[in-house]
């Protein structure tokens, strides 16, 4: 935390010095809409897949023009990001963690009693993560109208969460197969979710496992499938940067539309919160995937500079 905030004051500091020699400058400000998507490797033997999704960012920005034709750019933002997410296996474990006293409470017993089956597994989320993003450009004036731009960014997580579905089973008839279920909600709040957390208001789903009926929740949270905290970190890391490149088209001296890309060069995600949903140990531990995972994202923004 420490070095973010020696990371932002510095910023403030530049501009500040920058704003106070009082001429060859503009201040801005931006907003608009974004596609970004994960980019990263994917599971074996499932199909397993990043997706596009919407989001929005708008902020305040401070230019330094060395001449008409050349300028420094820095920028504040808000920039909601994210991805949708998709996995599906014909072979996809699934652990019961039973619901007992009325289905309000966790059965406490060890996750190696929990019982296991392996079935189609299929998994649908939308993540978002919000971001406070530090943008630095170079920009060129190529004409009256265009303009060039380049540099990088530092963004600082605030609230990463994700919305979605998981089913197992697949399309087997249920009175025949009774463990199976179709829909059991995923609500998760990376940065807060704690183990074994559920939502008990949402009605909990009863099934019958290996000749036993059991209750599961109807909505669990991030990391529902822990016993303790000691198991696992938060998925995402706090911190991101990577390189930005785009063009502005003025249309009037200080309205302007801009299209811009961003590759993100940091691994957004921890290893020891990224979990494999296709395998598990014999112990019935989980594996934990040592992947990179970038944000790459699309960005259309309408801004005004004085």
């Amino acid at each position: 935390m420490r070095t973010y905030q020696i990371l932002f004051c510095g910023w403030i500091a530049i501009i500040s010095s920058v704003a106070l020699s009082g001429q060859g400058y503009n201040i801005g400000i931006r907003a608009g809409i974004g596609q970004t998507k994960f980019v990263g490797p994917t599971e074996e033997n499932a199909n397993e897949s990043f997706s596009l999704s919407g989001g929005f960012h708008f902020g305040i920005n401070f230019q330094w023009n060395f001449t008409d034709l050349i300028g420094i750019r820095s920028e504040i933002l808000y920039n909601q990001s994210g991805s949708g997410y998709t996995f599906e296996s014909e072979d996809g474990y699934y652990l019961y963690r039973e619901l007992i006293t009325g289905a309000i409470a966790l059965d406490p017993s060890e996750r190696a009693e929990w019982p296991l089956l392996r079935d189609q597994k299929d998994v649908n989320l939308e993540h978002s993560n919000a971001y406070i993003q530090l943008p630095q450009t170079l920009h060129l004036r190529a004409t009256d109208k265009f303009e060039i731009f380049a540099g990088g960014y530092i963004g600082f997580l605030l609230n990463p969460l994700a919305t979605g579905t998981m089913s197992f089973g697949g399309d087997k008839d249920l009175f025949e197969n009774p463990y199976v279920f179709n829909g059991q909600g995923l609500d998760f709040d990376y940065n807060s979710d704690r183990p074994g957390q559920f939502n008990g208001f949402d009605q909990s789903i009863l099934l019958i496992v290996n000749g036993e009926d059991v209750d599961i929740p109807g909505t669990i949270g991030a990391y529902y499938f822990f016993e303790d905290e000691s198991e696992y970190e938060y998925k995402y890391k706090s911190i991101d940067y990577g390189l930005i490149g785009g063009f502005t088209y003025y249309l009037n001296r200080g309205l302007y539309t801009s299209l811009r890309v961003e590759y993100g060069l940091n691994d957004i995600t921890r290893t020891a919160g990224d979990i494999s949903l296709q395998d598990l140990n014999s112990d019935k531990t989980f594996v934990y995937r040592d992947d990179f995972d970038r944000n790459v994202g699309f960005y259309l923004s309408l801004g005004f500079k004085f």
